[in-house]
């Protein structure tokens, strides 16, 4: 059910030298004899907020305001006698609070569904979601203008490479290659499963990345006769190291196109972070988790 507000939009006006609200302070507003119907939101002067309490600015003309006003504000304004200029902002949206209430019980139902393990994190955002629609939260037209169709494809995209990779047997040789790279020492072969899970992080999704890198963990760990948990650690915290590309997670593709970001922009600042993240784990992992098999 849509109220009143959904019929109201923001306007942007500039207060006319024939204005009857000049010389009038803005706590008076609006005047008896004035036939608009309208909220202020914001007011300037000379391109600059004004820093004292609106309730006691005495208008003047040239003044700036935003105005919440309704369809009869276009009719009543035709002849511009208040208003030297008035435009509608139509980047702007008028705050719906009227639903915030049912709105927050329904997020808080599904975390805690999903958190109890009443039902998978899927299903209960899926039951959440449905319910916001037939709430009124969200109207359907919403709910497809925030599926971000272009993340989905990248995402099945790397789905798909992450099975040739492994079917082709490009990953057999990938493990073997970094089996001799690690050669004899834990230490070593640590990195190296660490820096490949980076690698697999970079190419394709960081769940393909765990999948791929955990057998060759396991191999290495075996050849090495040492405690596979260092290395378990190093998949963990290898594979959560999506930074250095979009394609590494979900996340980092929602904000890649509505944030304007370019692809040397995560290797700016997820190279320096990933090797932050990769010298704390390489000196904490064997002190925590020992080589030695229990």
């Amino acid at each position: 059910m849509q109220t009143e507000r959904y019929t109201r939009s923001l306007v942007e006006v500039v207060v006319s030298r024939r204005s009857a609200a000049i010389g009038r302070k803005i706590s008076e507003l609006p005047l008896p004899e004035s036939p608009y119907k309208l909220n202020l939101v914001a007011v300037s002067r000379g391109g600059k907020p004004i820093d004292r309490p609106l309730r006691d600015i005495r208008i003047k003309a040239g003044d700036i305001g935003v105005l919440e006003v309704d369809d009869s504000f276009y009719f009543e304004n035709r002849n511009e006698v208040e208003f030297a200029m008035t435009s509608r902002l139509t980047g702007a949206r008028i705050q719906r609070t009227h639903r915030a209430v049912a709105a927050t019980l329904i997020t808080v139902g599904m975390v805690v569904a999903a958190a109890l393990g009443w039902m998978s994190m899927l299903n209960a955002a899926l039951l959440a979601g449905g319910l916001m629609v037939l709430t009124g939260c969200m109207s359907l037209r919403a709910a497809a203008r925030s599926v971000e169709f272009s993340t989905l494809v990248v995402i099945a995209s790397a789905i798909g490479l992450e099975a040739a990779v492994t079917g082709s047997g490009l990953s057999a040789a990938i493990a073997d290659l970094l089996s001799k790279i690690g050669g004899d020492n834990p230490y070593v072969a640590l990195a190296v499963v660490f820096l490949g899970c980076i690698m697999m992080d970079t190419l394709i999704t960081n769940v393909a990345s765990a999948v791929f890198m955990f057998p060759i963990a396991m191999a290495i760990a075996v050849n090495l006769g040492v405690s596979f948990m260092p290395f378990a650690m190093a998949v963990l915290v290898g594979a959560s190291c999506s930074f250095i590309s979009p394609m590494g997670y979900q996340t980092n593709l929602m904000v890649y196109g509505p944030g304007g970001y370019k692809f040397t922009d995560y290797v700016k600042i997820g190279v320096p972070l990933t090797v932050v993240v990769g010298i704390v784990t390489l000196i904490l992992t064997p002190l925590v988790f020992k080589f030695q098999v229990p």
